[in-house]
Formats: C-alpha cells, sequence, structure tokens
C-alpha cells in the first residue's frame, strides 16, 4: 500500500537535509539565547539549503520558532530575576505585546495565502 506521508519523510535523509538542520539548530541555540525567535535565520536556510518553496519555507519557520518559544517558556517559567524580587518573564508585558502580535500573524497569514510566490520572495528581501 502506498502511503501519502512518504514523500513528507524521505529517509534516508539527504546531505542537504543534514546542512539545513545543522544550520537551523545552531541558529537557533544562539536566537534563543539572544531572546530572538529566529525566523529571519530560518527562512534562508530553509530555501538556499534545504530547497524549501517560500510558501512551505516561511510557515516551516513560524512552527519551528513556536517551537523554541515553547521550549523557552517551560525552561524559564520557574526562574526569578537574578537582581529584582520577581519572576524572571514579565508577564504584564507579553499581555500588551501578544494581542497586536496575533494580529499581525493573522493578516501575514491572510498576505501569505493570497500573494504568488515571486511576490512573497521579493518581500523577503
Amino acid at each position: 500500500m502506498d502511503n501519502d506521508y512518504d514523500s513528507l519523510f524521505p529517509l534516508p535523509l539527504s546531505t542537504s537535509d543534514c546542512v539545513g538542520f545543522s544550520f537551523a539548530i545552531f541558529g537557533l541555540m544562539i536566537a534563543a539565547g539572544g531572546g530572538i525567535g529566529g525566523g529571519g535565520m530560518l527562512v534562508p536556510i530553509y530555501i538556499i539549503i534545504m530547497g524549501f518553496s517560500p510558501k512551505y519555507a516561511i510557515p516551516l519557520s513560524n512552527i519551528t520558532v513556536f517551537g523554541g518559544a515553547l521550549a523557552n517558556t517551560i525552561l524559564n517559567v520557574e526562574k526569578k530575576h537574578p537582581i529584582a524580587n520577581r519572576p524572571l518573564i514579565d508577564w504584564d508585558l507579553i499581555l500588551v505585546m501578544e494581542p497586536l502580535t496575533i494580529a499581525g500573524a493573522l493578516v501575514g497569514t491572510l498576505i501569505h495565502k493570497v500573494l504568488p510566490e515571486i511576490i512573497l520572495l521579493v518581500m523577503l528581501v
């Protein structure tokens, strides 16, 4: 029986897959240490090294950044600020920033669905 997911998970991995995963992991470690998501590094890695089209590289970058953010939140939720007597995560700042971040993600998703690939590439540059 031929499975639909065979082409999604080709094994063994190609050289470009291994190199791309290595660059992505290294880039995400630097991004996590700096407190940024790393999507600006992941999209070019997925397009140039791993050969994804922008239509797939951008959502894959988003879900990768989400996974990193979730891991960072789980690791830092119990930690305290080293100097002040407060949690390490500033929850009030999150409450202020996230509504606009979610609105921007929704608008970006709509634009991503509507625009052709060539316009997405121009916008990435």
